[in-house]
Order: C-alpha cells, then structure tokens, then sequence
C-alpha cells in the first residue's frame, strides 16, 4: 500500500475561520486585471475522468478556471497570504455557484503530498475547490505544508462528488465506479472511486481497508456498519 494513501475528510467547514472571511472581503472588492498565469491554464489540456454516468457538465472553460483557482490557491497559501485571495478575478458561471463536494489531492511525482475535502455540498464548486486546495496545502495532517520550492513539481486533481446515496448492501457497491462511505458507531472513513482501482484491491480488501482507516479492526465492515456510495468526475491537468 502506498504511503498516506487516501484523503482526509473534513467533516466541519471552519477548520480555518480566517478563508471564509478573506474569501467574501475578495469577492466584493473592485475587479483586478486579468491575471496572466489564468490565461495560461486555459490554453493548458484537461482530462476528465468519470468513475460512472454521473458528470457536473462543465465546460472546457469553467474547467480550466477550476484549475487556476486550485493552482493560484497553492501559490497564494506558500506566499503566506498577506492579502485576501482574489475570488473577484475568475470568471464564475452559475455552474460553479452550484453547492457541490470536491476533493483537491496534490502528488509530487506521482506520490501523494496532500489530499482534502468534504463530502457535504456545503458551499459553491468554485468555493470548495479553493477551500480544500488550502486544506490540502497546509492542513493535512500527515504532512508539513507545502513550500514555494515544491511548487513545479506538483500537479493537482480536482474530484468533483455526487450526491451521495445510501445502498441496501455491498452488492450495490461497484469497486472502481463507487466511492465509498463507512460509518460504524463514531467512526467514519471514506475512499474515492480511484482509489481501490489504484491499488489493484478486490472489493473485500477495500473494505478491509477502509474499515482500518476508521480506525476499526480490518473486519468490522462486516457486521453493523452503514455505507453509502457516490460517483465523481476527476479533473487533471495533461503537461
């Protein structure tokens, strides 16, 4: 198994009070010039990843502002942020107003270096992105913030959820096309649809999984826990 495999999951918006208030002082402050690094990343090719049938359907465009909006975050949080992020100077449609769950996961070189997010639509796919891109940056407990020098060799995904669902039973949950959410008394843990794909699991060894970041022993999915599942798109950016 690969080291700190998984994302962590926020479970309380909040963690860091000072983003909501930056976040709305930027959107109401007059409009700044465009940004050159945006343009950039509009010309940069995205890829899109479906896990099932489910898509947000988004355009080329407001892809790619998702991904200015991550990459410009990450910039802005090892720059320690001494101003307000600049919300006002990204082109924000009604879809990316819509409340949506998302995750942000950062690799070096194909190892993780950091990975957050919530599954509540709690606040607008453009907000969510941002949020946990700071998350991810400087929030993950099992790693030390990220520096300016780490910079260029990070590459970014952007996971975009469903709604979730509950299932009747594990025969409902499709390894690879299903995220999936366990719940067993106070412990809760949950894997992306990639994830068991990435690893080559079976799906009994997802759950086993899956039950020990819980923080339960590698069998207690069998006996009295909840699932739910969900689908996402996933956003890369192709070099």
């Amino acid at each position: 198994m690969k080291k700190a495999l998984g994302c962590v999951l926020i479970l309380l918006l909040g963690l860091i009070p000072w983003l909501g208030t930056a976040a709305s002082v930027a959107t109401n402050a007059p409009q700044q010039p465009a940004d050159t690094s945006k343009t950039k990343e509009a010309s940069m090719s995205i890829s899109e990843h479906r896990s099932g049938a489910w898509t947000p359907g988004l355009t080329n465009e407001e892809k790619a502002t998702l991904f200015a909006l991550a990459k410009d975050t990450l910039a802005w949080c090892v720059s320690k942020r001494k101003e307000p992020f600049p919300i006002e100077s990204y082109t924000i449609t009604p879809k990316l107003k819509v409340d949506t769950a998302t995750f942000v996961t950062l690799k070096i070189r194909g190892e993780l270096r950091g990975c957050i997010g919530s599954l509540a639509p709690v606040e607008s796919l453009h907000l969510s992105v941002h949020r946990n891109a700071v998350n991810a940056a400087i929030h993950d407990p099992r790693f030390s913030p990220v520096q300016s020098a780490e910079l260029p060799d990070i590459t970014v995904d952007v996971s975009i959820l469903s709604p979730i669902r509950d299932i009747p039973n594990l025969d409902a949950f499709k390894l690879g096309q299903h995220g999936i959410i366990l719940g067993k008394g106070g412990a809760r843990a949950v894997f992306l649809p990639e994830v068991a794909t990435e690893q080559g699991w079976t799906k009994e060894e997802t759950l086993a999984y899956l039950s020990r970041k819980a923080g339960l022993s590698a069998d207690a999915w069998r006996k009295g826990a909840q699932f739910q599942v969900f689908e996402s798109v996933v956003l890369s950016m192709e070099k």
